[in-house]
């Protein structure tokens, strides 16, 4: 099964976007999440730590992220560096290294209009070669923007990720099991994440998401004489989510568990609306989320 990604740093913004202003933060922090959903199928576990210095008085931030993300057949390391130029911005740079093997091995394809449907609990058909294992390189764009108004808290993240992939028999195509799509084989896909959620209880909040991903495919990405428009993308889905916070404690090793519920529907997919999967059916997916300091409070 595949990791979702997105889960644990997104999630990870928004709990942190609901800290009481004003509170004191260590400057090295860990999260962990561990999450499961259908539609597509997806178990993993998402280990981040993230080191934060402040540059003068007025919110200026730069720090560091490591992150490690484990599922049946893959691991994912990565790396980055973020900045905070504005207490409502930050931008970030990053590297990622995927390994499949074993249960979850690669899939690709010659064509981007190849069929790699995947079914609510299944995995994605098979390229022509069949599975086998592969190192993926992945080079990460990401900016945030967040606020909070009242109760309510707003956040709208892009990330671009360009892929660096040898595949095998001449394949030009992978797919990605984090963003659900197949992607150029040394190229860009993006995906934009805005949550507005409402927040009435220091418990429990509710939200609404909205998901939209974009391929791009070069003209070599395709078999000759194939049409050249693109099948795949844009994917786009909306959906509710809630957030419950379990239990909150003084700064340390453990300082706040949260669990995560999210359903959402596909307004546009090559085959999660009616091809290969009904459209009325949801990706729903479970997550719990652990956080802390690794270091005194500052």
């Amino acid at each position: 099964m595949a990791a979702k990604r997105l889960r644990g740093a997104s999630i990870a913004c928004l709990l942190l976007s609901l800290a009481p202003a004003g509170r004191a933060q260590s400057a090295l922090q860990y999260s962990g999440t561990l999450f499961t959903q259908m539609n597509p199928r997806a178990l993993a576990l998402d280990l981040r730590a993230q080191y934060r210095q402040p540059l003068g008085s007025d919110g200026i931030t730069i720090g560091a992220i490591a992150g490690l993300i484990t599922a049946p057949g893959m691991v994912r390391p990565s790396v980055g560096v973020e900045i905070q130029p504005l207490v409502n911005l930050s931008l970030g740079i990053g590297y990622a290294a995927s390994y499949y093997f074993g249960f979850l091995q690669a899939q690709s394809y010659p064509s981007p209009r190849a069929n790699y449907g995947s079914g609510v609990l299944s995995g994605p058909a098979e390229g022509p070669g069949g599975g086998y294992s592969l190192f993926v390189h992945q080079l990460n764009l990401n900016a945030t923007l967040q606020g909070l108004i009242g109760p309510f808290a707003v956040r709208s993240a892009t990330r671009a990720v360009r892929f660096f992939a040898d595949l095998h028999n001449g394949d030009t195509v992978l797919y990605d099991p984090a963003l659900d799509v197949a992607v150029f084989k040394d190229g860009w896909v993006a995906q934009n994440e805005t949550d507005l959620l409402y927040s009435w209880r220091p418990e429990l909040a509710v939200g609404l998401r909205h998901t939209l991903t974009l391929a791009w495919y070069p003209d070599r990405a395709y078999a000759p004489g194939e049409p050249k428009d693109n099948p795949n993308t844009p994917i786009s889905k909306l959906g509710p989510f809630a957030l419950y916070r379990l239990f909150e404690s003084e700064p340390g090793m453990v300082k706040r568990a949260d669990l995560l519920l999210v359903a959402q529907w596909y307004v546009a997919h090559r085959f999660r609306t009616g091809e290969t999967v009904s459209g009325a059916f949801p990706l729903l997916g479970i997550g719990l989320v652990l956080s802390g300091d690794l270091q005194p409070t500052r």
